[in-house]
């Protein structure tokens, strides 16, 4: 025989209130139907769950157990269905964005982010431009943080600034010395602990080889910048990244330097539905280009 919530409900209302005729009073019920309901669960559970007195009822050591066991299930299953209820209520704002966008360029909007009437600002990571773009697409995010994005047919894509790409370093480099540096110099004399592909940071420096002709010595490839920047603080190599990023390092160990010789960049942009410009758009207006 099926077993179903309101039994176990009406089981736990009867040990609470101490007997039948209270809890029937309390869950507004006849204690005819209360008493029919108290039979089937014990049918159920093929044992006596009450025993009934002049003062009302006591628990069976397995009424006890159930007692005990369902009362904090119950609490839980209460809340769950809260959540569940109160989050159907809650605007929330989904955005998603590169790594070092998410953690350097984000934070200075969030609490526009959080006025823009949202109740909650939900963020996540993504590794290419592709798979955000399809996030907008899909229905996954409402806007997206990318880097030198291409146009795209569906999906407005707006320019929000371009930042100059720096050279980091250990502190006893040379490097230190120089107050100009040339990305040639860079690619041709030093070792590379760059990111991993996809990646549009390395894109820009693939693009920027291609054109002047040269190939890099790419020495180490890794996922985060906190691991480039470990490699580099042990001297295992430079690395080139966004002027957010580089600006934000803290470590006494390294040294940045923005490679203004033959200057390279990124642009970061914001993507979003069409129609969700006007909504979206003035939540970064201080950096927004002409679009």
């Amino acid at each position: 025989m099926m077993i179903s919530i309101e039994q176990i409900r009406y089981f736990l209302e009867i040990v609470r209130r101490g007997s039948l005729n209270k809890a029937s009073e309390h869950l507004y019920i006849s204690q005819p139907s209360l008493s029919k309901q108290l039979r089937q669960l014990e049918k159920g559970l093929d044992c006596k769950l009450l025993i009934r007195n002049y003062s009302g009822v006591e628990t069976t050591p397995q009424g006890r157990l159930l007692y005990e066991t369902m009362s904090s299930v119950m609490d839980e299953f209460d809340r769950a269905v809260e959540q569940v209820r109160y989050s159907s209520k809650i605007q929330q704002l989904r955005i998603g964005g590169l790594g070092n966008l998410v953690t350097y360029f984000l934070p200075r909007y969030m609490e526009r982010l959080r006025a823009k009437g949202k109740n909650q600002v939900i963020i996540d990571t993504c590794l290419s431009n592709q798979e955000l773009v399809e996030g907008v697409e899909n229905g996954k995010f409402d806007m997206v943080l990318l880097s030198n994005a291409e146009p795209q047919k569906d999906v407005a894509v707006i320019p929000l600034m371009t930042e100059p790409l720096y050279v980091v370093f250990p502190v006893k480099h040379p490097l230190y010395h120089r107050k100009k540096v040339s990305f040639l110099d860079v690619v041709l004399q030093e070792k590379l602990v760059l990111y991993k592909d996809p990646c549009t940071i390395r894109a820009s420096i693939r693009k920027a080889c291609s054109r002047i002709k040269v190939i890099p010595n790419v020495a180490l490839e890794l996922d985060l910048t906190e691991s480039l920047l470990s490699y580099v603080s042990r001297g295992k190599g430079v690395t080139i990244l966004p002027s957010i990023v580089a600006k934000a390092i803290k470590t006494p160990y390294i040294a940045v330097r923005e490679i203004n010789q033959i200057p390279i960049y990124r642009e970061i942009a914001v993507a979003m539905k069409k129609e969700n410009i006007a909504a979206y758009l003035p939540m970064f207006s201080d950096n927004a280009e002409t679009f």
